[in-house]
């Protein structure tokens, strides 16, 4: 009996201390300091021809939603509510009464207004970001696209403000896509869709097991894993046409493919003839192919540094599933969470200082979401008292995160700003049962 007691007594230490190490961290937020707040004011687009205003009814008020959304989710700026605006529409610039702007109880940086119409069935935008603590148009922009594309037309807008506002320091992600499995039946196939949840589309249709997808860094090609043959083979298929490249069949199990910075090489899961797993590396034909942690430990779920020269990957050769580093060859091994508790799913963030994954550390009930500095292995806490949340990935610009999590009953895809008690968490998905969310790249500005 005593020994029972000094065992308690030891777990409830342990957790204590782990508790203590977890709570005792400064509150952490991966936005940029500025040097003063950004307040944005952006009152609804206007119909630039009055006579069109029935008509483009439901677009504008499509186009205002999804601007204010992706405005209020970069997490740059302070967006006071509608509420507090003067009334008077804005159409042009002249129509601004900078007096009326000026008594509100807060000091704008600046306005996003514009006007939007129809041409010959083409949807045009003239859109423009006034700064008004100097009064003048800062900058502008013109957009057309079909009346059907509306969506994708705010979203560049939106891009584009926060390119602009952050002097380049964010490109935004309004632009961006999602990966993900999605359990709609039987089957489970890999689907895409905006990062808002919206223009979802089946990448695979064919009605087997598909699983981890992961984006080529310029979203060219998907590479997931597939039962379509009976066994899970890894699959690089193009993003453009959906055709399959060349990738060779291997006669052992393969999982979590995760294709390099550079683009050519690829990093998966492989068993061996005694049935290890292990971490391999090659072409992204399958060709030079190397084992590069040869242990007999079960090694998984890798990802690449943003460097492409190290490999994170979770690896039980110390009991429980932990994550650690190596580089490309396979040297240099060093763990990183060292409190314990089961660890999986390693995101390297953009700029190679964070690795996110999930972990449920010991005496804990659910998974959630943590953040790993790799230079000090300091940990956050991001998700808690919500379900088990799980997988997650980094969004292009380092600042948000797509996660599945089952906080509404059933799994779904979440994402958030990477900040600790983060406010602005969305739930993107809702049909099926929807998992390993892959965050698409940036394609080439024009």
């Amino acid at each position: 009996m005593h020994a029972r007691k000094l065992l308690i007594a030891a777990l409830l230490f342990t957790t204590a201390l782990i508790l203590h190490h977890r709570q005792g961290q400064s509150q952490f937020t991966i936005r940029p300091t500025a040097q003063e707040e950004l307040i944005l004011a952006v009152p609804d687009v206007q119909p630039s021809r009055p006579e069109q205003a029935s008509d483009l009814a439901q677009v504008l008020k499509t186009f205002n939603d999804v601007l204010w959304a992706d405005l209020k989710f970069s997490g740059f700026f302070t967006i006071p509510s509608k509420s507090f605006y003067p009334p008077q529409p804005i159409v042009r610039t002249e129509d601004i009464n900078y007096d009326a702007w000026s008594v509100l109880p807060f000091q704008l940086s600046f306005m996003a207004a514009g006007t939007l119409e129809l041409d010959g069935g083409i949807l045009r935008a003239e859109l423009r970001i006034v700064d008004m603590k100097q009064r003048s148009m800062s900058f502008g922009q013109r957009i057309s696209g079909d009346s059907d594309q509306v969506r994708s037309i705010a979203h560049r807008w939106a891009d584009e403000v926060v390119y602009k506002l952050t002097a380049g320091a964010s490109r935004g992600i309004a632009s961006t896509k999602i990966a993900y499995t999605s359990r709609r039946g039987a089957a489970k196939e890999i689907y895409t869709m905006d990062y808002d949840g919206y223009d979802t589309r089946p990448f695979t249709r064919n009605g087997s097991l598909n699983l981890f997808p992961s984006w080529a860094p310029d979203n060219s090609k998907l590479a997931f894993v597939s039962y379509r043959t009976g066994k899970p083979q890894l699959n690089i298929h193009s993003y453009v046409d959906g055709s399959r490249l060349p990738f060779p069949i291997f006669n052992s199990m393969t999982s979590t493919p995760v294709i390099a910075p550079d683009g050519n090489r690829l990093a998966f899961t492989m068993s061996d003839a005694k049935g290890n797993l292990d971490i391999y590396i090659s072409r992204l034909d399958g060709t030079e192919r190397r084992n590069i942690t040869n242990s007999p430990a079960v090694n998984t779920s890798p990802t690449w540094a943003p460097s492409g020269n190290q490999i994170a990957f979770i690896s039980n050769r110390g009991g429980t599933p932990q994550i650690y580093i190596c580089d490309t060859d396979g040297a240099n091994i060093r763990r990183i969470v060292k409190e314990g508790g089961d660890a999986d799913s390693p995101a390297w963030s953009p700029d190679g200082r964070l690795i996110a994954f999930h972990w449920k550390p010991r005496m804990a009930e659910n998974y959630d979401i943590f953040i790993a500095e790799v230079s000090s292995a300091r940990i956050w806490q991001l998700t808690s008292d919500s379900g088990s949340n799980e997988s997650p990935s980094w969004a292009p610009d380092g600042r948000h995160i797509a996660f599945q999590s089952s906080r509404s009953g059933s799994d779904q895809i979440y994402i958030m700003l990477a900040e600790t008690n983060s406010r602005e968490i969305r739930m993107v998905t809702s049909q099926g049962a929807n998992t390993s969310p892959a965050w698409g790249g940036y394609v080439r500005r024009d």
